[in-house]
């Protein structure tokens, strides 16, 4: 091996000098070996070509919008100051926690829109905005991983917090989100997304059908929505909310190719792993009975709470005993 190392640095050196392997005086099997160990590297792989807002066709403002990092940083800020609001006062903390799943909702408005001017108006950086759909789902499921002591979807439902996504077809066109529908309002916007791709002559098919798996996953839970869809018009007389009968609203982009991805090649995107995470409940304690004494929200010494529903202050949780630790959202 030695001696086919020094062969092979004798052999570069003369290579770069314009001499023959003859000049060395090695007989032409070795120079041979020499020759070939010397140029048997491993072939570089290509480097990925930087996505960029020029090579997207969009401003640096559009660009900006669509990225995920900000986007999952908002998102996962009011999610964390919620299971913080939880673990501070589970039990009395529940309005203070409603505001902070309406701050959540108004919070997904400016990525949705964003989807809908860039994925589907400008028909371009399909796998950046399918990212960002991905991330405004998971925030939600992050949210209802927070054990409130009042159930996540009630709330959402029963505040019936509102906003308008202005819709690139038509010129007044809009859609109006609702609270009491979050799953639907994102899978609208990955129907349109889908769509628009879809139609496209120059389509990445596989990236594509991994968009339709990432779709039908976080589509689960949808009132009104399931694949291949419809992109209902809300003032549309044939609307209604409560039955999957819809139409196509005037102008929306046409949904036959995307339908026959979803239906005819079902296997295929079936096939492909998921994206979508589990969000396992988070621990919560019931800070009236337990946790550490300064973070009490009850006197613990021997006070009589009449809050306690399992027995004069010295039942299931009282007393200071350690027994007020709550594993799940219902109470």
């Amino acid at each position: 091996k030695k001696h086919v190392d020094s062969i092979i640095m004798s052999t570069t050196s003369t290579k770069k000098r314009g001499l023959s392997p003859a000049v060395l005086n090695v007989g032409p099997a070795a120079a041979a070996v020499a020759a070939a160990a010397a140029t048997d590297k491993p072939a570089k792989k290509p480097r990925k070509k930087a996505v960029t807002a020029k090579s997207l066709g969009l401003t640096k403002d559009e660009f900006d919008s669509i990225k995920a990092a900000p986007i999952k940083r908002e998102l996962k800020r009011i999610v964390k100051k919620l299971a913080k609001q939880v673990d501070d006062d589970w039990h009395d903390g529940y309005e203070e926690q409603a505001e902070t799943k309406g701050e959540w909702f108004e919070a997904i408005q400016e990525p949705l829109q964003a989807v809908l001017d860039i994925g589907v108006g400008k028909k371009t950086a399909l796998l950046q905005c399918n990212e960002v759909l991905k991330i405004v789902s998971d925030s939600f499921y992050d949210l209802l991983a927070c054990p409130c002591r009042c159930d996540t979807k009630d709330d959402l439902s029963e505040m019936d917090k509102q906003f308008e996504l202005e819709l690139p077809w038509g010129e007044t066109a809009t859609y109006n989100a609702s609270s009491g529908y979050p799953i639907d309002v994102w899978s609208y916007v990955w129907v349109a997304l889908l769509r628009v791709h879809s139609n496209l002559g120059n389509l990445d098919e596989s990236l594509l059908l991994q968009c339709i798996k990432d779709a039908h996953d976080n589509m689960d839970g949808a009132e009104m929505i399931e694949l291949p869809g419809y992109l209902y018009d809300q003032d549309d007389e044939k609307y209604d909310i409560c039955t999957l009968d819809q139409r196509d609203g005037k102008n929306v982009p046409s949904g036959t190719k995307l339908a026959h991805y979803v239906n005819d090649r079902a296997s295929e995107w079936k096939s492909l792993p998921t994206t979508k995470k589990v969000h396992r409940m988070r621990r919560a304690i019931d800070r009236r009975f337990d946790g550490t004494p300064e973070r009490r929200t009850r006197d613990y010494h021997l006070q009589y709470d009449s809050d306690d529903s399992y027995g004069g202050g010295f039942g299931y949780g009282g007393g200071g005993y350690g027994r007020g630790r709550r594993d799940c959202t219902i109470m």
